[in-house]
């Protein structure tokens, strides 16, 4: 078994936040797993940390099926032997009216979106509690959580919930020996492919990244990896149970 100093996971790491969280963190030094389903975008992501002098591996499985989360903590303990960051980052979007919107949708949905996250921070604390890691888990959740957005009846409520559910979780990770630090890092609308899929690659979509935005910036994914890093590292000690925004602005009216 190798022990590494220091050990990230981020799930959802084959695009898109997790990409960029999985490669900052690299960058900071710690050994990440990339999550994901796609190998050859995993391979891709671990090639990127490792052109920068990084270690990394790819982990295929499903985040929202319970046993593959037992198998990847079982790889976990047996191969790196801890685990000091963990980033809950896979997750959907649509977007569409409430009176189209089948509840099929909504449950697909809210269990990409929420119970995978239930499942990454409970296999997540095992690990932490198990190695006595005191570690910081991260679950990415939205503005969408915190304030209405139109034609996002199944997004917003998952985030939401996803929010909610990480002040819960710090509650209960704080009373572990050493604790564990649990918060949610919600992003505006950041410039990524999930944007670009659903709305397409144009002028006028950059236009509306930027409506309503303070800053009057397009957000970009770097500056949510700034912010994993920094509620993964030692600065943010003092931080748990938060709803973090990264979001220019735009939530602040």
């Amino acid at each position: 078994m190798m022990v590494a100093l220091k050990v990230a996971l981020v799930t959802g790491a084959t695009s898109g936040i997790g990409r960029a969280a999985a490669i900052r963190l690299g960058r900071e030094g710690y050994h990440v797993i990339c999550g994901g389903r796609n190998a050859e975008r995993g391979a891709e992501v671990v090639s990127a940390i490792e052109g920068e002098g990084g270690i990394a591996r790819f982990h295929a499985f499903d985040v929202m099926e319970e046993e593959d989360w037992a198998t990847l903590a079982q790889s976990i303990i047996s191969r790196e032997g801890r685990l000091d960051v963990l980033v809950n980052s896979a997750g959907g979007f649509f977007s569409k009216p409430l009176p189209d919107t089948s509840l099929e949708e909504f449950r697909g949905l809210w269990t990409m979106d929420v119970e995978s996250v239930v499942l990454g921070t409970k296999y997540g604390l095992r690990i932490m509690r198990d190695t006595r890691s005191a570690g910081s888990i991260i679950n990415i959740g939205s503005l969408a959580g915190l304030i209405g957005i139109e034609d996002c009846v199944a997004y917003s409520p998952a985030k939401a919930a996803v929010i909610q559910f990480s002040k819960v979780a710090a509650l209960e990770a704080a009373r572990l020996d050493p604790p564990v630090r649990v918060n949610s890092l919600n992003p505006g609308v950041i410039w990524s492919d999930m944007i670009t899929q659903s709305y397409g690659d144009s002028d006028e979509v950059r236009a509306f990244v930027m409506d309503g935005n303070a800053l009057q910036r397009v957000g970009e994914l770097e500056d949510i990896a700034n912010a994993v890093a920094y509620l993964a590292g030692p600065q943010s000690r003092l931080v748990t149970g938060t709803a973090m925004v990264v979001d220019g602005g735009r939530g602040a009216d």
